[in-house]
């Protein structure tokens, strides 16, 4: 008769568990294994590290069933007379694995059963626990080398028995993935908001120029310089500095009386010159609006280069003054607090003068930056590697993922940071069109994001269709350590070649991933060679994520303050497209992605053998 403390652990640690084959076979080797390292535990003084539980009741007949036959098979291991195919293992770890035979990510085994992925451990089957949802999957990894006197030769994830789960876990804020996905957030957001500080400036200076906020139009215009009057003085001396306007040398009332005449002066001349430059600058605008025709284009005379000049030089004050004073507007230490930090933080883009022009090149940049390295941060925390984002469940780089999330970063990206900018230019002037108004502007008819032309569509539809095909195609094909089995109906021949017949490489942890992944077959019979139809994607999709990315960096530089001004004014949407691409491109990303995806599909040929 069998051991009571011995019959109680294998009964402890294996209760609950079936075949996942339903073979009765495979559920008796896991008992004698667990008897087997059970006894040798007890001999080295570490049965306490193992689970133990009563037999189960006489009226629970299913337990009862299982629980004589594994009695039986205990007392055959302690008699020496179990026979069985394999030789039973001389230390063993039962653990989960997902569906393709690898430890699930938030429950992998801890390093002192390392060994349970060399190269000399086999497989003693799988085993299920629980129903429905709550389903699991514990593989038995078998190992023939003797573990160390102190070292507990049975290691079970089922039941935790000799797991030993780290206690004190590094704090987050100590990890380099949880660094680099939040700097990845914090430059996202910052270049985000960069873009609509200089927006918001340019509507707020149109709103100094045209005389539609007083109070602040007093004080950019007391900031401004009062040309000096000219010598022996003059018929008008309105609009420029006399003696008695000079704040040098003066106090008390004498003081306030000049810094009163002189901002009076100053807010005439202002808000004469301002509505002044609006129109002149809008004009200018209009007029060299492209496709201008050189054979039509009118000289710019002398005086009018010079008034231009003069009013972009005003504009260009207004953008500055409104940067650093009305984007956030202040009345308490708090406000001023924030105007600084605001101003220090996020108006590095704004234009220095007028005459610069305006590029979303760098902030849409720095935009795809950030979502790069967040994406880099969650690969680096879950699967520990940078690119860990794009490992599929097989362990290996994909193709298909890496393409979708090429054309996401940039394509999206740049929709963001073009629709945050056209709606901080106008956002303001907007609120003044009802819908029920008839002939409404274009930022309000259409919004402020702008269009994406059909063939960008149709890229992405692609680049997702194919995504979701390679990963159907995977499950049908099924992965070389899994069970499934194509039927013969689904595997029919297309000429002379089959389908779907190949299995796919399944997960080995001795694998690591690696960039050559995306030029390599996945199949299990090429997956170490070159598959020339990954690598005529990869050519491809690279090539067009270059041409257009040069396009649409195109399309948002060089704007210019009154091209601005005039859209304010307009309540236009200054940038209101992508580049068209027409349909060579999405054709040509078609034929490519079909490519691979019949490839994918078809099995390797096998080689003929030679005639003698």
């Amino acid at each position: 008769m069998a051991d009571q403390q011995l019959l109680a652990i294998v009964w402890g640690e294996t209760s609950g568990l079936a075949a996942k084959d339903g073979s009765n076979q495979t559920l008796a080797r896991l008992h004698a294994v667990v008897a087997k390292l059970a006894a040798a535990a007890q001999r080295r003084g570490l049965g306490g590290n193992l689970k133990q539980q009563l037999a189960p009741r006489a009226n629970d007949a299913v337990a009862m069933v299982t629980y004589n036959a594994m009695s039986s098979t205990v007392s055959a291991v302690e008699t020496n007379t179990y026979r069985a195919e394999m030789e039973l293992p001389a230390r063993a770890v039962l653990w989960e694995v997902n569906e393709n035979g690898a430890p699930p990510r938030d429950n992998l085994p801890p390093t002192s059963v390392a060994w349970m992925f060399d190269a000399d451990v086999t497989s003693g089957g799988d085993f299920v626990a629980g129903t429905g949802a709550d389903t699991r999957t514990y593989r038995l990894f078998e190992s023939p080398k003797l573990p160390a006197e102190d070292e507990l030769p049975y290691v079970s994830g089922y039941t935790d028995s000799g797991v030993v789960r780290p206690s004190d876990r590094r704090r987050w804020y100590r990890s380099p993935a949880w660094g680099i996905g939040l700097s990845g957030g914090a430059l996202f957001f910052l270049a985000a908001f960069s873009l609509l500080w200089t927006a918001s400036s340019f509507s707020l200076a149109y709103d100094l120029l045209a005389n539609r906020q007083i109070e602040d139009g007093q004080k950019f215009s007391s900031s401004l310089p009062l040309p000096a009057c000219p010598a022996g003085g003059g018929p008008d001396q309105k609009a420029c500095e006399t003696a008695a306007d000079t704040l040098k040398g003066k106090s008390g009332t004498a003081l306030d009386d000049a810094r009163k005449s002189r901002d009076k002066k100053l807010y005439d001349l202002f808000s004469d010159q301002g509505p002044t430059c609006v129109e002149r600058l809008t004009k200018w605008a209009d007029e060299t609006k492209p496709p201008v025709d050189p054979k039509t284009k009118k000289p710019i005379s002398a005086d009018d280069q010079a008034k231009n000049l003069f009013c972009l030089a005003l504009l260009g004050d207004a953008v500055k003054f409104a940067a650093q004073n009305l984007v956030i507007k202040a009345d308490t230490w708090v406000g001023h607090a924030a105007q600084f930090v605001g101003w220090w933080l996020f108006g590095w883009h704004v234009p220095t003068s007028g005459a610069q022009a305006v590029s979303l090149g760098m902030p849409t940049a720095l935009m795809m930056l950030g979502v790069i390295l967040v994406l880099v941060g969650l690969g680096k925390g879950v699967n520990g590697t940078p690119l860990g984002a794009l490992i599929s469940p097989n362990g290996r780089y994909s193709l298909a993922l890496a393409q979708v999330t090429s054309w996401t970063v940039l394509v999206l990206t740049s929709v963001m940071a073009i629709a945050i900018f056209n709606g901080g230019l106008v956002s303001e002037m907007v609120r003044n069109f009802p819908r029920a108004v008839s002939d409404l502007p274009n930022a309000v008819k259409n919004g402020f994001f702008p269009d994406i032309p059909t063939g960008i569509w149709g890229v992405l539809g692609i680049s997702f269709g194919s995504t979701v095909l390679s990963t159907l195609i995977k499950s049908i094909k099924g992965t070389d350590d899994s069970p499934t089995v194509v039927s013969s109906e689904r595997s029919q021949p297309v000429g002379s070649v089959t389908m779907f017949k190949d299995k796919v490489a399944g997960y080995d942890p001795r694998h690591r991933a690696s960039i050559a992944d995306w030029f390599l077959g996945e199949d299990t019979d090429n997956k170490d060679k070159i598959d020339i139809t990954r690598v005529q994607m990869v050519l491809i999709t690279s090539g067009l994520l270059v041409t257009y990315g040069n396009a649409i960096f195109a399309a948002v530089r060089d704007l210019t303050a009154q091209e601005i001004l005039l859209v304010i004014q307009k309540v236009d949407v200054l940038i209101g497209a992508l580049p068209p691409v027409g349909t060579s491109m999405a054709a040509m990303l078609a034929v490519s992605h079909a490519t691979y995806l019949v490839a994918k599909a078809a099995d390797t040929p096998s080689p003929k053998p030679v005639q003698h």
